[in-house]
Parts: structure tokens; C-alpha cells; sequence
């Protein structure tokens, strides 16, 4: 007898849209649980520490009395670069050295909450990244599959933030078709949610 199964049909891991965005939520500028905004300046987006925030607006407060005349930064300053050599604020080269580490973390920080579906041996597989390190993420099928599950989303080499591979036990080969289901995902830690990414769920042909 023809039971029910599912094949991956597509990649998807655009952001969630602004008429789904809870509140604080920047979109994929939201910073993971424990990291805020910089704001060396208007528009710096990069998630450090909040104590690293207050220490860049101390920074920028204390910058004009580092400053010499010519423009370049007294005896035991340098320029912080935090956005490249346009930021001639001048800090400690301790300093310096964070805001350039903090801009190589940048892209792990950030909460952009990503899913996509492949198929993996015959089986669906749900993976996702930038969720929060060790937070719960609700995975919901709907369509012509309706389920859900909650799993952990840890660490993993070569994956920002908190990610996961996740196969539900669906298998089979399968006649080809239209997107008739659709899967998305929430970091249940912030609310944020992904967008749905379509696939076939189809009848077993073996």
C-alpha cells in the first residue's frame, strides 16, 4: 500500500519578513542573546558586549582630548579603524585590537535565524544556523504535512551561531511535484523566526 513521504525540493535562507518581526527584533541585524549593538557610530550594527559598548561610547566621549591638532592621537593612542580608516577615533591599542576581533565576530553574533531543507540519502534533513548557542529552536511542518519538534541548536564548525541538522524520519524516493508543504523554524529564546522553505511531500513509488 502507497504511504506518505517527503523529498527536499529546494534550498531556502532568506529572513524572516518585517510583518513577522517580534519586538526587539532588527531583522538580520538582531544580535544572539548577550551581545547588543556597538554603535561606535550611526549605522554600526556589530554585536560585542554590552560593556564593550559603553567602553566605545566612553571612547568616543574621551577622543577629543586624545587628539592633537594635526589630527593624529597623542603618545600611547592610536586610531580605533573599528569601521576601516575612516575611524580616526583614538583608543588604546588594546582597544584597537578588540573592535578589529569584534568585526571578524561579527557574522556569528548576529541573530539572522537561517533554515533550509536538502536531501540527505533518501531522507529530509532540516539544518539551520544563527540561532542562539544552546537555545531550544521549534521546527513546524505545514501543508500536506502538518508536525512539529523541538531540538537544541549547539555549536559546529563551519556554522555561525547556534545551528542543527535535523532529520525527522521521512524517507523515500518519490515521484517529482510541486511544493506542497512547507517547514519553517523558531529560536524560541527571541521569538525570531525564519521563513518557510517549501518541499514535496509525495507518495513512495518503491
Amino acid at each position: 500500500m502507497a504511504s506518505a513521504m517527503v523529498i527536499a525540493a529546494g534550498i531556502g535562507g532568506a529572513l524572516i519578513a518585517p510583518s513577522d518581526a517580534g519586538a526587539q527584533d532588527y531583522g538580520p541585524n538582531t544580535c544572539r542573546q548577550g551581545y547588543v549593538w556597538r554603535l561606535a557610530r550611526a549605522g554600526d550594527l556589530v554585536c560585542v558586549t554590552p560593556q564593550t559598548r559603553t567602553d566605545t561610547a566612553n571612547d568616543n566621549a574621551l577622543a577629543p582630548g586624545r587628539t592633537l591638532a594635526n589630527g593624529y592621537c597623542e603618545q600611547g593612542y592610536v586610531w580605533r579603524g573599528a569601521w576601516g580608516s575612516d575611524d580616526l577615533t583614538c583608543v588604546t591599542p588594546q582597544t584597537r585590537a578588540r573592535a578589529r576581533y569584534d568585526n571578524r565576530q561579527a557574522d556569528d553574533r548576529r541573530l539572522a535565524v537561517r533554515v533550509w531543507v536538502t536531501s540527505v540519502n533518501g531522507k529530509l534533513k532540516v539544518s539551520g544556523n544563527h540561532f542562539n548557542v544552546n537555545g531550544r529552536v521549534r521546527i513546524v511542518f505545514s501543508g500536506a504535512v502538518s508536525k512539529s519538534w523541538t531540538i537544541t541548536a549547539t555549536r559546529h564548525a563551519g556554522h555561525p551561531g547556534g545551528s542543527f541538522g535535523f532529520v525527522p524520519g521521512y524517507s523515500a524516493r518519490c515521484a517529482p511535484g510541486n511544493p506542497n508543504s512547507n517547514v519553517y523554524a523558531v529560536d524560541l529564546t527571541s521569538g525570531r523566526r525564519t521563513v518557510s522553505v517549501p518541499f514535496v511531500y509525495c507518495v513512495r513509488i518503491d
